[in-house]
């Protein structure tokens, strides 16, 4: 009777009888690829541990844009609009007005041909040249020259051209600014300094309640990281400290505002929850490692394990992030050592 041998069996009877017609050898055993480990060199650090807090994220040099000019508001900018110099915030009557020139002195006079000197009229003439007008000298006097480059200004305003400008038609700010909430609509009857709108500057800054207790964990100057709402961590610098406690309700302890200006424009949304890291302690130019590279040893402590199987012991000092300090007999910048993958 003949037997039928599946599929594995033939293979197998074929294999045996090809090791016979090459003298019964056994096939060379085939090696097992080395298992390829991941290595990592000691580098040379500054490790930061740092302490997380929650704080706001919002725009610097906050303020009120009050109305300068009576009438009916016909116009403002929207909320979110960036209002560079010579231009206005909104309109009046159907006529732009608080045209936006950049200085640290407030308006606190008309500008008018026959007024005294003073450092006002040159941040104005500053201006006035920055746009393209021509002021003459950049100084504390008024002069023909002064008020020919204003009324150029005007006409290119669509303004009347008389050389003057009083408070209301002019906003003096450090910088380009954001138009912020808007605190009056168009249609309203104004005057009188009636706030209009918030404004801020489009640096981005970041505020902490600190309580007032741990007021020594934030100097001015100090580099703290940023957890923005998108997961990124942006770089910020505290920029001053609160000096006078506030409490937010009789059960709450008192805290210290703590401004931290933030590098780069950072996240568009305002008022935002962002995480704060400031350091609690530092080591500068420490022999580090991953955290995962460390080897429990049996009865405690670490080691490091050197790519050839052999062990270094290290003591542990600070933890920052991902990396620890590590301290040993021949350990060396540039070692590699193994890591977990």
């Amino acid at each position: 009777m003949k037997r039928v041998l599946g599929g594995g069996a033939a293979v197998a009877v074929a294999g045996a009888v090809a090791v016979i017609a090459l003298g019964g050898e056994e096939a060379p055993a085939t090696e097992a690829p080395a298992v390829q480990r991941e290595t990592v060199a000691v580098e040379r650090s500054d490790l930061v541990d740092r302490e997380s807090l929650a704080g706001t994220l919002g725009y610097a040099d906050p303020g009120v844009l009050g109305a300068g000019v009576a009438g009916t508001l016909t116009g403002i900018r929207a909320a979110g609009t960036v209002i560079t110099r010579g231009h206005s915030f909104y309109d009046i009557d159907g006529a732009p007005a608080a045209f936006l020139f950049y200085g640290e002195l407030p308006v606190w006079r008309d500008f008018a041909p026959g007024m005294t000197d003073g450092e006002d009229v040159r941040q104005l003439e500053r201006n006035l040249r920055a746009l393209g007008y021509d002021a003459g000298t950049v100084d504390d006097d008024w002069d023909w020259e002064t008020t020919a480059a204003v009324k150029a200004f005007q006409a290119d305003r669509g303004l009347t051209k008389d050389g003057t400008l009083t408070r209301g038609e002019v906003v003096f700010r450090p910088g380009a600014t954001r138009m912020g909430e808007a605190k009056a609509e168009v249609g309203d009857t104004v005057g009188g300094g009636r706030p209009l709108a918030e404004l801020s500057s489009t640096g981005r800054e970041v505020v902490v309640e600190l309580d007032a207790r741990r007021q020594q964990l934030a100097r001015r100057g100090d580099e703290v990281t940023v957890e923005l709402p998108t997961g990124e961590t942006a770089k910020g610098r505290v920029s001053s400290v609160g000096t006078v406690a506030s409490k937010a309700g009789e059960d709450s302890a008192p805290t210290v505002d703590v401004t931290i200006a933030l590098r780069g424009r950072g996240d568009a949304l305002d008022q935002a929850p962002v995480d704060v890291g400031f350091a609690v302690e530092r080591r500068r130019d420490a022999l580090a490692v991953p955290v995962k590279a460390l080897l429990a040893v049996q009865g405690g402590g670490y080691a490091l394990e050197l790519p050839d199987g052999r062990k270094v012991p290290v003591e542990t000092g600070l933890y920052a992030d991902d990396l620890v300090e590590v301290t040993g007999d021949g350990l060396r910048e540039g070692m590699k050592v193994v890591t977990a993958r």
